[in-house]
């Protein structure tokens, strides 16, 4: 038996198989390594406009307090952000400029600082 694997692994057509087999399994590799990038960058972008948005009070437009109270309230999705998230979270409800955001504020960052 082990003759005849010997035999096999001498013909072309194994070393065809095995590259074959190897460049699937890269390719695979590679799909899923790009995908886990891209989505790490639409989180970033997400998250980061999220933070304009509960800041955008303090600039000449400013948006309205239910935009930025869900947008704090969103900040519960990014758990890869949470300790910035946190120390944001603090400031925004300690801040007087922020005074009408201070409720939803501490119940994200009790609700960040519990999971």
């Amino acid at each position: 038996m082990s003759y005849v694997f010997f035999e096999w692994f001498n013909e072309w057509q194994f070393w065809v198989a095995m590259a074959t087999i190897f460049s699937g399994f890269f390719s695979i590799f590679k799909y899923l390594n790009d995908k886990k990038a891209k989505q790490q960058q639409r989180d970033f972008d997400s998250y980061h406009k999220l933070i304009e948005r509960i800041n955008r009070s303090l600039d000449s437009n400013p948006i309205s307090l239910q935009v930025q109270q869900a947008a704090i309230f969103e900040l519960r999705n990014y758990k890869r952000y949470k300790t910035l998230s946190i120390k944001l979270l603090n400031h925004w409800s300690s801040d007087e400029r922020y005074i009408e955001l201070k409720d939803i504020a501490n119940d994200t960052l009790e609700f960040m600082k519990k999971s």
